[in-house]
Formats: structure tokens, sequence, C-alpha cells
């Protein structure tokens, strides 16, 4: 008898063991950690790691998650957002457009308990849906408002995307102790009104540039004829010069050989090519009606 309630008790201690084990085990899944609460000790300063952790009844676990999340706010329905949650935010020309908007984060391991203690004992999730999801609108537009409908709308969407990371992640980390990784506008929309509006400028905008192409093509044509007509007056110069050059040139040359002939003639030369070119005949006078011979070589010099 006594080995049988011997035997009774022990199951009972194995049940309730096993029960209070059950009870007391706590799992962390991957990528998130736990901050530890109890109502005697306060905020333990280590948190719990992923995996099975024994933890007295007494404790609570505050769950984080420190690998990347998204939160996505969007007009349609996707992954994690209801069927409609963009939000409208200001421009630097006062319109009010609304966006969808999706956002890379994860909490700072380092800074759980404080951010646990500073949010009064609200989990990971509980701070996102209802602190930073609000704040979040504001922060966005605060960084919008420097751009104007048409750039928010047909702009350098990834230069705003990586401003809104850098400027989220610096406020949120002070703020929620939330590590920003990406922050971007996924896409825009405008109501019927907001959209002919944005329509007539993008077609008064194409105007503009196709005047400011034309007039930049009539400039480069002027500029292409006058560097034309400049070109072929240089030329026609150059070909005036080499002319006159030439001429003169020329007239020098002449010049210089007259002096040189001219200096070279002396009285027996002319004599000797004259002689040299004579035929032998004499010339002969006819006068008064009778021959008169001249003799050339009783010419006295």
């Amino acid at each position: 008898m006594k080995g049988y309630i011997g035997a009774v008790i022990l199951g009972l201690v194995l049940i309730f063991g096993l029960f209070g084990v059950v009870v007391c085990t706590e799992r962390v899944p991957v990528g998130y950690e736990g901050v530890v609460y109890s109502m005697n000790g306060g905020v333990q300063k280590d948190t719990l790691k992923t995996g099975w952790h024994l933890v007295s009844p007494t404790k609570k676990v505050k769950m984080f998650t420190v690998s990347n999340e998204q939160l996505i706010l969007t007009k349609d329905k996707r992954e994690g957002s209801k069927e409609d949650e963009s939000f409208r935010v200001a421009s630097a020309d006062n319109a009010s457009i609304a966006i969808s908007f999706q956002m890379s984060y994860r909490f700072t391991p380092d800074t759980l308990v404080q951010t646990y203690k500073k949010f009064k004992g609200m989990d990971g999730e509980a701070i996102v849906n209802q602190r930073v999801t609000t704040v979040l609108k504001s922060k966005v537009s605060e960084v919008t408002t420097d751009y104007s409908l048409m750039e928010l709308y047909s702009g350098n969407r990834a230069e705003i995307n990586d401003r809104l990371t850098e400027y989220l992640n610096d406020s949120f980390s002070k703020q929620f102790g939330i590590e920003v990784i990406d922050a971007s506008i996924i896409d825009v929309h405008p109501d019927k009104k907001l959209k002919e509006a944005i329509n007539d400028r993008v077609e008064s905008t194409q105007r503009t540039e196709k005047a400011k192409i034309e007039q930049e093509e009539a400039k480069v044509k002027a500029e292409t004829d006058r560097i034309n007509a400049q070109r072929d007056a240089d030329v026609k110069k150059i070909e005036a010069e080499g002319e006159a050059e030439a001429i003169k040139a020329k007239a020098e040359a002449q010049a210089e050989a007259n002096r040189m002939l001219n200096e070279s003639l002396t009285d027996n030369i002319v004599k000797n090519n004259y002689i040299e070119k004579w035929d032998g005949k004499m010339p002969t006078y006819n006068g008064g009606g009778s021959n008169t011979i001249v003799d050339l070589g009783n010419i006295s010099e």
C-alpha cells in the first residue's frame, strides 16, 4: 500500500513538474530577442536570445524583432497591409498627394531594455503599430516638402528614398530604438483632379523643353554659320595674301634679274652680241639717186 501511495505521489510530482516546465518554458523565435520583466526585480539587464528558455511564472517576456522586418502601407492589399493604408504627404508647391510606402527596419539589440522601459512594457509590435506608424506619416511629409509635386510624381525617386531612409533612421533610432534599413515611396496616387493638373504640367513642361531645344538648335546653327563665314573669309584672306606675296616675289625676282642684267651689260658685250647676230650683209641706204654704203666698222666708238 505504501509503495502504491509513493508511486502515485511520484507520478503527481512528475506531472506537476512537467506542467511547470511547460508553463515556465518561453520560446524566442528566430530573429527576435526577449526582454524579461518581473514584478519584484523589474527589467532584467540581459535579453533572451533565439531558442527555448526556462522563465519563472512571475516573469513576463516581451518580444522585439532584431532582424529585418517590413512595415507596408499601401493603397492595394499586400502582405502586411490592409485594403488601403496609403497616406497623404505635402509637397514644396503646397500640393497634397497620396502615396504607398514601405520601410525595412529592426530594433537595435543594444538598446532593447531602454526601449522597453521608455514605452512602459510595450513589445516591439505594439510600439510599431501604435507609435511608429502614427509618427511615420508626419516624418515622411517633412522630407517630401522639399520636393515639388512633379518631382514626387515622376522625378528622381531614388534620391527621395535615400533621403527618407537617412532622415527616418536618424529620427527613429533616437525616438524608438529602431534602425531603418530602407524607406521608400513605392507608388503615388493622385486623384482625378490632381492627375489632370499633373498632365497639364507635363504638357507645359514638354512645350517649354521643346522651345528650349529649338532655341538651342537656332543658337548652334547661327554659331555654325558664323564660324563657317569666318572660315571662308579667313581662307579668302589667306589666298589673297598668298597671291599678293607671289606677285611681290615675282616682281622682286624680275627686278633683281633686270638689275643684274644691267650691271653685266658693257659696250663690248653689246657690240659682240650685235656682231653675233649680224648676217654678213652690209646695210644700204638709198638716197638722192645713188647708193650709199655705211661701213659699221668705221663707226667711231
